[in-house]
């Protein structure tokens, strides 16, 4: 019998390590399990860039672009009126450090005010710190409704002779390194009470019955410590003092050496505020939508959007993209991240003109990146279109299209 249970634990152990070797590293993070109405109708990235693809340790590249709080913002997400809003970059773990962030042409340190309808601006400046290849995302956490993720990249870190360090100058004009500042005594502190909860652990399961017997201590009340049924003791009572009074007396001395050995200190920072507009929200409106249509056709792959479009400016207008979540349509794809769309009659709106525009958006990102709505209660296609006129004046002009898919 015991062989037979060999057997078979190693047959288990077996096919974990397969599973383990054999299963592709995952690259993405996590934005396909989010629903499509949320990438689509929270926040529209437009002209995201990354100024370069391959840095050494300690250098460092920007991520720039425009991030919008959708005007058709879920009513049941953060009550239907965001507020509060944090603008980060996603990683694969602590491989990219951000050193500086700046939106709507001010420096935002911490998270900011954000309102339904908002445009910001951003600049982020980003440090390679671990050698690898990574995908990194530009990011906006939005308070009550968590993160959503723009267009990511990859990243690639190559390794720097002198390794990486994050120089910061205090207050006292001394200049530490923070990958490393303090790391023998975190690690000291770590090690101590890790040793106090495994030492208070053990004394609790190890000899002790309420592990072991677990069958007759879950039918002990709450509201009591044991003593009548023999689990715990007087003596278990003052031994705990002894584990409380060694506790306090080490937060003591560590509060005691904190004091002596950095007697200035500066309080936490909470920054926020409401950044300025930027430039392109207080442009001219010269272009609207209505009447928006979709259809997908399962076959094809292609979601063919038609949507009305009014130019009220003095000047012709061109539609430059169209762009829902991290995706990119233009009419040519210069880009190699561009996806290519084709618009019927033509990208040029005349100034005082209404025309009916058709966007044919081909790709398989509809289905691969769970982008469809079927399925959901509401079927709509939500996305921005990007127009510019004779002078580059730009308009952002969200388009939510209604959505009837076809599987014949």
């Amino acid at each position: 019998m015991r062989r037979k249970y060999r057997r078979l634990l190693w047959a288990v152990l077996l096919a974990g390590l397969l599973v383990v070797s054999t299963t592709p590293a995952a690259h993405a993070h996590g934005e396909k399990s989010q629903e499509a109405f949320l990438r689509m109708r929270t926040i529209g990235w437009v002209d995201v860039k990354f100024s370069q693809d391959r840095v050494k340790q300690g250098e460092t590249f920007t991520i720039s672009g425009i991030a919008k709080i959708m005007d058709t913002w879920p009513t049941n997400l953060s009550k239907g009126a965001p507020n509060t809003g944090f603008l980060g970059v996603i990683a694969p773990g602590p491989v990219v450090l951000v050193k500086e962030r700046t939106i709507n042409g001010v420096s935002a340190p911490s998270r900011i005010d954000v309102r339904k309808g908002a445009i910001y601006e951003f600049s982020i400046t980003v440090a390679g710190r671990r050698v690898g290849r990574w995908h990194v995302h530009p990011s906006f956490s939005v308070k009550g409704s968590g993160t959503l993720l723009g267009p990511g990249m990859w990243i690639n870190v190559e390794k720097n002779a002198d390794g990486f360090s994050n120089p910061v100058t205090l207050e006292n004009g001394k200049t530490v390194n923070l990958e490393n500042y303090q790391l023998p005594f975190t690690w000291i502190w770590l090690l101590i009470t890790f040793v106090i909860g495994v030492a208070w652990m053990i004394y609790w399961t190890v000899p002790k019955r309420t592990v072991t017997n677990l069958a007759v201590t879950s039918q002990i009340p709450l509201n009591t410590d044991g003593m009548e049924y023999g689990l715990i003791t007087k003596k278990d009572h003052r031994n705990m003092n002894w584990f409380a009074i060694g506790t306090a007396l080490l937060l003591v001395v560590g509060w005691v050496y904190q004091a002596a050995q950095f007697p200035t200190k500066m309080p936490q920072q909470v920054v926020q505020f409401a950044p300025p507009d930027p430039a392109i929200a207080s442009a001219p409106v010269f272009a609207k939508a209505s009447g928006a249509a979709a259809t997908y056709d399962k076959a094809s792959k292609t979601l063919t959007m038609t949507v009305n479009v009014q130019n009220t400016g003095k000047k012709a207008m061109e539609l430059k993209e169209f762009t829902t979540t991290s995706l990119r349509f233009v009419p040519s794809a210069p880009a190699a991240t561009d996806i290519p769309m084709t618009v019927t009659p033509g990208t040029t709106v005349e100034p005082g003109a209404t025309t009916p525009l058709t966007l044919a958006l081909k790709s398989d990102v509809w289905e691969s990146e769970h982008l469809l709505p079927i399925g959901e209660s509401q079927l709509v296609v939500t996305g921005i279109l990007v127009f510019d006129d004779e002078d580059a004046t730009r308009n952002l002009t969200e388009v939510e299209a209604n959505l009837k898919p076809r599987f014949e």
